[in-house]
């Protein structure tokens, strides 16, 4: 396919995700040297230059791998898969191109600011105002685009894939600008800040990324599968409830302060009805995999999917059990919260969007996935990384919090009970890391045409399974 056939937005698409294969590693890499500071204190030394302390590392990182990684990663795919399952082809690839490359320039200005000057301190934006406004018009742009996934009628085509889209389209400019008007644009009061914060922080998880990843859970694998979801009204019902409680779960976290009661005593209610949703999206996905292990195992986007899919059911379950009455005081100060938003962002949004890349990337560009064994190391290396990474923060949580709780426990102690999970996180992160390398050679090798010989869809190596679905009826 010459460039002149080229799908109008498939520029677009590869700008989008290329940027998230670069940011997924500069996030993951500053990260994993910031927990390392936590373990070899000296490594704070090293480099004088403040702008690698922990404190600022920290933010930097986590606004990476939130809109550099996972943001433009999901927009990226599904502005390859939105007009293929509504039907209706881009109109204007020039804009979507522009669009993408102010969400990249975006990205690099946060990140470069948050490095310099250091974060706002407010929760979920790092970034400056002006970072924020670029990446509300770069949305637009990439969001009018999208809309054309909502299809010509709702009667024709999958529904809940674009139900969860127009979740996701309405979330991120209506939060974000809120929370921009709330926190910077006018002086509301310290309380009214705090319950914004909050808000934007369940806004941009539960109602933007978590609807962003269902949209591909529910178009890719009856597509992979072959099946059509099994009960359309449960799934109705699930979209539903993530609407109505997803704005909620930020609150989970609110400890008395300036927070009113009932909005604690709100996310608490959510948070745990929130179990019940993804286990109900749970049944769905269960009988859509069902009987396919053999094609899992042996279809490298399949199984992604598959992973990511169960791992959103999975999270929402740990997420409830944080939040029940009896363990929420006991683990609210602890790093066992960070074990959810593992979960989240590597295991369930991280391998779907890997998944999806390595099914609809080759729909995009006529390209073709080597048989290599980077893609065996790639899937093991950062799902096991991953994995490792959310048990050691339970387990280091669960000390800290029973340490926390007794007054008899000085804090020199307690910073040793972390020492041995610290440890552990690291050595994950760095498994997660050469993961993340190993895709992104395959990723670039692949583009470049590198291989004598490629697959359109990626397998692993093992010739005895049985030849995975074909998706060449998402070149439609």
């Amino acid at each position: 396919m010459n460039r002149s056939t080229l799908p109008k937005g498939s520029t677009a698409a590869l700008v989008l995700i290329l940027g998230s294969t670069i940011w997924s590693l500069l996030g993951a890499g500053l990260s994993l040297f910031s927990n390392a500071q936590l373990l070899i204190p000296w490594l704070d030394r090293l480099i004088p230059a403040p702008w690698f302390n922990y404190g600022r590392l920290v933010p930097a990182s986590q606004f990476l791998l939130s809109y550099g990684w996972l943001g433009s990663g999901l927009l990226g795919v599904l502005l390859i898969l939105a007009p293929r399952f509504s039907g209706i082809a881009f109109r204007y690839g020039r804009l979507l191109f522009g669009g993408a490359l102010l969400w990249q320039l975006a990205i690099l200005g946060g990140f470069t600011q948050i490095l310099l000057e250091g974060s706002s301190g407010l929760i979920g934006l790092p970034q400056t105002r002006f970072v924020s406004i670029l990446l509300i018009l770069s949305f637009l742009v990439l969001g009018t685009g999208l809309t054309r996934g909502l299809g010509r009628s709702w009667k024709s085509g999958p529904l809940l894939p674009r139900l969860y889209l127009l979740l996701g389209l309405l979330a991120f400019p209506l939060g974000l600008g809120s929370a921009e008007v709330l926190l910077r644009g006018t002086s509301a009061p310290g309380s009214v800040q705090l319950i914004a914060q909050l808000l934007w922080h369940s806004f941009h998880h539960h109602l933007w990324l978590a609807p962003l990843g269902l949209v591909l859970v529910f178009q890719l694998l009856p597509s992979l599968t072959g099946r059509a979801v099994s009960s359309l009204n449960l799934g109705l019902l699930a979209w539903s409830a993530t609407a109505l409680l997803g704005g909620w779960l930020g609150t989970v976290r609110a400890s008395d302060g300036p927070i009113p009661s009932w909005m604690q005593s709100t996310g608490v209610v959510a948070g745990i009805l929130m179990a019940f949703v993804a286990i109900a999206n749970g049944l769905l996905i269960q009988n859509l995999t069902e009987g396919r292990w053999e094609e899992i195992r042996r279809n490298v986007a399949l199984r992604f999917i598959s992973v990511g899919a169960w791992s959103y059911a999975c999270a929402y379950v740990l997420l409830a059990f944080l939040s029940l009455p009896w363990i929420r005081p006991v683990l609210t100060f602890t790093v066992a919260w960070s074990a959810f938003l593992e979960v989240f962002h590597y295991i369930f949004l991280g391998s779907v969007l890997t998944g999806s890349v390595y099914a609809l990337l080759p729909v995009s560009r006529e390209m073709g996935w080597p048989n290599s064994s980077a893609l065996t190391w790639h899937f093991w290396s950062t799902t096991l990384g991953a994995a490792f990474v959310v048990a050691s923060l339970i387990l280091a949580g669960s000390f800290q919090g029973l340490a926390l709780s007794d007054p008899g426990v000085p804090i020199s102690t307690l910073a040793s009970y972390l020492r041995p999970f610290l440890f552990v996180v690291v050595i994950a992160q760095v498994a997660w890391l050469v993961g993340q390398v190993a895709f992104t050679a395959v990723l670039f090798a692949s583009l470049l045409r590198l291989f004598p010989a490629a697959a359109p869809m990626a397998v692993f190596r093992n010739p005895t399974v049985v030849r995975p679905v074909s998706v060449g009826h998402l070149h439609g």
